[in-house]
């Protein structure tokens, strides 16, 4: 019986299967917020475009798919804010104190975090009511945020992922 093949990154690197350590775990959470990513632009993009080839009497798309992509929008969202405090929270400070050396790359870090919630909150703002919201600004708005945490994670990645390495996951008992 062969083992199956680990799941690559966007880059082509394999990712193990099974998370031993914090740095798979961090993996497994970027991959799942890239797949994520691309599930919303796609559902997006489908339901405005959608929306904005309708003509005559007949009834547009229905509201209830542009009520989906916004509840999967906040999802997404909710879930980005829960990832990018913990690490803020818990994660970047104690890498600091044991990699003083990474200060710099996870104060920038830091500073996308913020950047990125500050797109998000523009976007959410779009989605207030999905049913009149502007195609174009919509989109523009999520490429932005897709750009921006796709280069996040390719950065905090190279950084912050080798010195997770050596952290089992789950952790064991404090000593």
């Amino acid at each position: 019986m062969s083992t199956p093949t680990p799941t690559p990154t966007p880059t082509g690197t394999p990712r193990p299967r099974e998370v031993r350590t914090l740095a798979d775990k961090l993996l497994e959470v970027h991959d799942w917020l890239r797949e994520q990513l691309g599930h919303l632009r796609a559902e997006a993009a489908a339901h405005l475009a959608a929306r904005a080839a309708h003509q005559g009497p007949a009834a547009p798309p229905a509201p209830g798919l542009g009520l989906q992509i916004r509840q999967r929008c906040l999802e997404f969202c909710d879930a980005l804010t829960f990832h990018h405090t913990a690490e803020d929270e818990h994660v970047f400070p104690g890498v600091v104190e044991h990699h003083p050396h990474l200060r710099e790359p996870l104060a920038r870090l830091g500073a996308e975090h913020r950047e990125m919630a500050r797109v998000k909150e523009r976007l959410l703002a779009l989605l207030d009511d999905v049913t009149t919201a502007d195609p174009e600004a919509f989109l523009t708005e999520f490429d932005t945020l897709a750009r921006l945490l796709t280069a996040h994670l390719e950065y905090e990645e190279s950084w912050v992922v080798p010195v997770l390495a050596d952290v089992p996951f789950p952790p064991g008992p404090p000593s």
